[in-house]
Formats: C-alpha cells, sequence, structure tokens
C-alpha cells in the first residue's frame, strides 16, 4: 500500500489480497524492504498481468523490465497499461489491441430493474458467460465474486451481468456484460443507483454517452489494452462492456 499511494493508484488491500489469491506475485526488494510488484493472473487462454510498479524512489534501474522478466514467458500475456507503463510493455513486445476510457459520478436515474442479483448456484453459468465473452475461462474469480462475505456485488439478467467492487471513493463497474449497449446502460443504472460515486471503464461510445447523461465525467488518460504472444485476445468482445478490472483483463 506505501507503493500505491507512492504511484497514486486506487487499489484496496482487499483488491491485493484477491489478485494473490487468483495468480503469483513476485516483489523486487532491497535492504531498505519493498521496491516493486509485478503479478499475474494465469487463464488457460492466456495470463493476464497487473500490479507492475515500482516505488518513485526506485525509477530508472531497470526494476520493471526484471519483474517483467520472470513471467513473459509463461504463455501469451494480456495487460491494460497506463500512459506511463506502455513505452516498457511496447519494449518488451506487447502491442496495442484496444483501450478504455474512465468515467466517474454519482448516476442521476432510477434502476429499470432489469437484473437480479447473483447467488453462489449462479458461478458455473457466469463463469461460462465470461468465457465466451471475455474469452477467460475463471471460475475462481466467479467463485470469490458471489461469495456472500465479499465485498462484492453481482446482478445478473437473463444474458448478461455487472458487478461492482469497492474502491477508495465508492464502487467501480466490472465486468459488464451484455448483448446489447442498451442492455450494458440498463445492468449499469441498476446498479449504480443509488450507490453514490461510480467508476466505468469502458471502450463503447454508446455506454459512454449514456454515462456522461446520467451526470459522469470523463478522466484523463486512459488504459491501452496490450497483447503479447498473440494476434489480439478471446472471446466476443462486442458483448464485454466494462473489464473484470484493468489488472484481471
Amino acid at each position: 500500500m506505501k507503493l500505491i499511494t507512492d504511484r497514486g493508484w486506487a487499489w484496496t488491500p482487499a483488491q491485493w489480497e484477491m489478485m494473490l489469491a487468483l495468480g503469483p506475485g513476485y516483489g523486487a526488494f532491497d535492504s531498505s524492504g519493498l521496491l516493486g510488484t509485478a503479478l499475474t493472473t494465469p487463464y488457460p487462454e492466456m495470463q493476464a498481468i497487473s500490479g507492475v510498479l515500482v516505488a518513485s524512489w526506485a525509477g530508472r534501474r531497470g526494476i520493471g523490465t526484471r519483474l517483467m522478466a520472470n513471467i513473459l514467458d509463461i504463455s501469451p500475456s494480456v495487460l491494460y497499461a497506463t500512459e506511463m507503463g506502455e513505452p516498457l510493455y511496447a519494449r518488451l513486445g506487447f502491442h496495442p489491441v484496444g483501450e478504455t476510457v474512465s468515467y466517474d459520478g454519482v448516476f442521476t436515474g432510477s434502476a429499470p430493474g432489469v437484473s437480479r442479483p447473483g447467488t453462489p448456484a449462479d458461478a458455473a453459468a457466469l463463469t461460462e458467460l465470461d468465457r465466451e465473452v471475455s474469452g477467460y475461462t475463471r471460475p475462481a474469480l466467479w467463485d470469490r465474486l458471489l461469495d456472500p462475505s465479499s465485498p462484492y456485488a453481482v446482478l445478473m439478467s437473463d444474458d448478461g451481468v455487472v458487478a461492482t467492487r469497492p474502491n477508495p471513493a465508492g464502487v467501480t463497474i466490472g465486468p459488464l456484460i451484455a448483448p446489447t449497449a442498451a442492455a450494458a446502460c440498463a445492468l449499469v443504472a441498476d446498479v449504480a443507483a443509488g450507490a453514490g460515486e461510480v467508476r466505468v471503464d469502458t471502450d463503447n461510445a454508446d455506454v459512454a454517452a449514456f454515462l456522461l447523461r446520467r451526470g459522469f465525467e470523463k478522466r484523463s488518460g486512459g488504459c491501452k489494452l496490450m497483447v503479447r504472444g498473440a494476434e489480439g485476445v478471446p472471446g466476443d468482445r462486442s458483448r464485454y462492456f466494462a473489464p473484470a478490472s484493468h489488472a484481471l483483463g
């Protein structure tokens, strides 16, 4: 969390705990303690890389490159790159295949009631829907999202799902899976109405326009979706309106 504060990230202790439960993490250390991290979440299709974080006081020493060397040759890799990290990943052989933009605000509107709460009994169906759309097989993720004791909330319809997770200012939406942009917007409304400060990362213009009409603002910057060892990402991304998180692909 000291590194998170240093770099201005928004990860919480619960997010670190979930990432380290879903896959291995690597740290760079010296006598002063932890200098940098890199995490990987392995899926059968490819691995998602995240948490590549180097302290500002340890920059320009090749620490990020050495941390990445531990994990790059395991399988094809996917990650979301900040503007700061993109040059490093490009040097390591990643190429961009998409981009998300962040929107946040307090939702001004009502919930249409198109969804119901997900339960652990829905884990198998949501794992399969997620595999079709994101392209990743990740049952352990859905077991955690649907655990009644977790801080995550999951709402689902007949052909879509939306989840939220806490962030320091409120909640972040993701994943958001729906057959159409209109259906995705209805799911957003169900989960965002009355939820306070909400963040959505999306690459869809229709969802973005809906958010702007409902009181959200576009944040500066964005994240590039980048892959290495593959031409692109798997799945039917036309139905993937927000990622599970930038950390999870």
